[in-house]
């Protein structure tokens, strides 16, 4: 059974500003990329999303072909994952969630 994920306003906040930077400092198509790099960790999170531990409250996928990390909770009883926010890894890590 597949997991159903709930991105939260920040998450979608960060992957909104990963797009626009990738469409002004790069191209649509870097841009696209990015969108399509985010889809295969959404759909892989939907499948399985036991995933590294960050911290007690967090885990965290990394995307495959660009420098982003999805830092998500599991509810198991429900069967949903929450998307908390899509981080830079270049960013500092203090702002990581906790």
């Amino acid at each position: 059974m597949n997991y159903k994920i709930i991105v939260s306003p920040i998450a979608l906040k960060n992957i909104e500003e990963a797009v626009e930077y990738y469409i002004f400092k790069a191209s649509k198509k870097v841009a696209l990329d990015f969108l399509n790099d985010y889809k295969k960790v959404y759909k892989a999170l939907q499948i399985n999303p036991f995933y590294q531990i960050h911290d007690t409250n967090y885990r965290f996928l990394p995307f495959k072909k660009f420098p982003y990390a999805a830092f998500f909770m599991i509810d198991e009883l429900s069967k949903t994952v929450f998307l908390n926010a899509v981080f830079h890894t270049s960013q500092n890590p203090e702002k990581y969630p906790k």
